[in-house]
């Protein structure tokens, strides 16, 4: 929130500002002898100003300070209307029962001109990115960074209106010109400075290198900061300004201020943590100083003296001039601080009133020596022939490497690698519709050749060059040396994924059908592991892969090895240093097994065991369960009829007979807490994230929702 100078009703031609307000409860002016009406009659008056007195006939010029006269007279009739109340700060301590989440803007926290100055010196990295077209190029400036600086300049209402103006243009050819001499002539008459979202046009087309950068901002010299709150709601500063805090409470606070004519102040209401509440809107009220009052009531006796002296005067220009010499005497009368109450209303009530009162802004301007482009230096650049709507090839001087012939030219992630767009015939030329086909490419070093390439995508570059590659839309993928320009893996896998030096993908031709099974391989086309597995997942430098029935699944080293016994079926994964779990498909006997593949001697006498979760492992036997620790220790007996995936300290379990009674267990059995009866549960593994949804005692149809700790963390229905 923040306010400029006011705008209010000039008062005859005195430079005295001030706005009237009708019924105002407090007092202030004290001037007796306000003078009484006028009694002029419309056919007395000539409404108007002082600015075109000494144009009229002397009858006129009488009705003109008439006119002057009853208009202040009036309003000095009107202050006097005022009443005499004393200001104290009202407190309103009653608040809405219904809370709801409170919003919150911006602490305003203003730079000086000086600071500003000297954050703009530290900028590096401006760039700006152009396009070329055969006659001419445009260029559009990246001012990002600077966006927060000019925030910080300006207040929160008021963006800062900084321009731009191109200096010295360098290009990649070598030459140098101004932007003076270079510029395209605009559409409609301006100067040569422009806002940070516009683009400006150059009538060269050779690629730019850089450009040296003037810009004009405006900012605050300096800022005087306040802050009310109901223990200091007054605050009287050296220079005469002063605060004082009039009503808080019911969300709205209301603010009577004394401050410099030409400055601006910013409100904002804080809560207990220093946030700056939400300003639901305000209102004001200007009002005139001591000073301004007494100038008035002289200019007041000075427009009834110049009328009796009309006959003296004998001329409308004679007035004109005596006015003019009285107002100017007058005008150093005028105090230097405006006067101004402000309500504000708040998401709740504030906690304090921060107040920032900011000096007149002042021009200023900086200079960036070198603004680069952002496309980097290239043997060939993209242009535009406007007219044939087509594309080409220019050279660093702007001249056709290869004429316009494309409907559009987009780079690649690749250097030199280009998709190309073209008109394709169409079946029904009467349609009006023409589909376009791409065509990916790439210029041989040292050649304006271009070279297809066997793909039409490209998903995903690599490192060293190497490009993880699509046919088309839905088809297959491979891997593709960009450097050496030859496939490291042919293009006959579907649903690839990268990871560290491992691409995994099943065989098939189309993305969109279920077919073929799973291999992995290295980056340079070794194979890891044949495709004869229903899917194959990375974690932790280990592969688990899925048998084709899906029956059953392995633990594979990067080259290959199998870590698990042949005829183990493998049950979760290897976490930090917890053992894996597997169970013999015959059997059926579980065991636990280190990233070696070497049995751990621990006895599992269970017909139910769970991968290890944050250092314990669930058991069960007979529908009984309790949970034993990395030792193989039974630390938690058989004596739950569920116990979850431990988390970091607890885990949620039922007791033997406690129906839905759900209970948080540490590590050693202690009960911690208990949740009550639970509808659903979200428990990850090895994590400490749990949810747990738990139906609320008091309420049948709400629920309270409890995290791994067991702290309640929401309530809802």
């Amino acid at each position: 929130m923040n306010f400029t100078q006011p705008r209010l009703r000039l008062l005859s031609i005195l430079s005295v500002t001030l706005l009237v307000v009708g019924c105002a409860s407090y007092y202030l002016f004290r001037h007796s002898g306000a003078p009484a009406d006028e009694g002029f009659v419309a056919e007395q008056l000539n409404e108007g100003g002082m600015e075109d007195i000494g144009t009229l006939a002397l009858p006129e010029v009488e009705k003109r300070l008439n006119y002057l006269i009853q208009d202040t007279g009036e309003t000095l009739r009107s202050l006097e209307l005022l009443n005499d109340v004393q200001l104290s700060l009202s407190i309103e301590t009653s608040e809405s029962a219904d809370e709801q989440p409170l919003q919150y803007e911006p602490l305003f926290v203003p730079f000086t001109s000086a600071q500003l100055k000297a954050e703009l010196a530290s900028v590096q990295g401006l760039r700006f990115a152009q396009r070329l077209f055969a006659d001419g190029s445009e260029v559009r400036l990246d001012t990002s960074s600077l966006d927060p600086l000019w925030k910080r300049a300006a207040t929160p209402d008021e963006p800062v209106a900084e321009q731009y103006l191109p200096q010295r243009l360098r290009f990649r050819d070598g030459s140098e010109q101004t932007f003076a001499e270079l510029k395209a002539p605009p559409k409609v008459e301006s100067d040569d400075t422009i806002s940070s979202q516009d683009a400006f046009a150059l009538t060269a087309n050779k690629p730019l290198a850089s450009l040296g950068l003037t810009v004009s901002y405006r900012s605050y010299p300096a800022f005087r900061k306040v802050v009310l709150d109901k223990d200091h709601p007054q605050v009287t500063l050296d220079d005469g300004q002063s605060f004082q805090l009039t009503a808080l409470g019911d969300a709205s606070a209301s603010v009577r201020l004394s401050t410099p004519k030409m400055s601006t102040f910013v409100v904002q209401g804080l809560d207990d943590a220093g946030k700056a509440l939400y300003s639901n809107g305000n209102n004001s009220r200007a009002f005139p100083s001591e000073g301004d009052i007494a100038a008035l009531h002289d200019y007041y006796r000075a427009l009834l003296q110049t009328k009796g002296d009309l006959k003296q005067l004998k001329t409308g220009q004679a007035v004109q001039q005596q006015l003019e010499r009285l107002t100017q005497a007058l005008a150093a009368q005028v105090g230097p601080l405006k006067n101004t109450e402000v309500d504000y209303h708040f998401e709740a009530t504030p906690q304090r009133i921060l107040i920032h009162v900011l000096d007149p802004m002042e021009d200023s301007t900086v200079e960036f020596a070198q603004v680069d482009n952002v496309l980097a230096e290239q043997t060939r650049y993209i242009a535009l022939d406007r007219n044939a709507e087509r594309y080409g090839f220019i050279d660093q001087a702007g001249q056709w490497l290869i004429k316009p012939r494309w409907v559009q030219v987009q780079d690649s992630q690749l250097a030199d690698t280009y998709t190309f767009f073209f008109p394709e015939k169409s079946s029904d030329p009467d349609s009006g519709w023409q589909a376009l086909r791409s065509q990916l490419a790439y210029f041989p070093a040292g050649s304006h050749q271009l070279v297809d390439l066997p793909f039409e995508h490209i998903a995903e570059a690599l490192s060293n060059g190497l490009l993880l590659v699509e046919r088309e839309t839905n088809g297959p993928y491979g891997l593709y040396d960009a450097k050496r320009h030859r496939f490291v893996l042919p293009m006959k896998f579907v649903n690839p994924t990268v990871t560290d030096n491992l691409f995994i993908a099943r065989l098939g031709k189309r993305t969109d059908v279920t077919e073929g099974l799973y291999g992995a391989y290295t980056l340079d086309g070794k194979e890891i592991l044949s495709t004869q597995f229903s899917g194959i997942e990375h974690s932790e430098g280990l592969l688990y892969a899925s048998s084709a029935d899906r029956r059953r699944q392995d633990v594979f080293d990067l080259q290959g090895k199998r870590i698990n016994r042949q005829g183990d079926n493998v049950i979760g994964r290897f976490v930090g240093r917890q053992p894996l779990l597997v169970q013999d498909a015959k059997s059926r006997k579980f065991a636990f097994i280190n990233r070696q593949g070497t049995r751990l001697p621990i006895t599992l006498p269970y017909d139910e065991v769970q991968p290890f979760s944050n250092g314990m492992a669930v058991v069960g036997r007979d529908g009984n369960y309790g949970a034993i620790d990395l030792a193989g220790r039974l630390q938690v007996p058989l004596e739950y009829n569920q116990i979850n995936a431990f988390q970091t300290r607890y885990a949620a379990a039922i007791r033997a007979g406690g129906g839905s009674g759900l209970v948080l267990i540490s590590q050693n059995n202690k009960v911690t807490k208990e949740l009550g009866a639970y509808t659903s549960m979200k428990v990850p593994d090895n994590g400490n994230e749990a949810r747990y949804y738990v139906r609320d005692p008091n309420n049948d149809d709400e629920y309270l929702v409890y995290d791994a700790d067991g702290n309640l963390v929401q309530q809802d229905e």
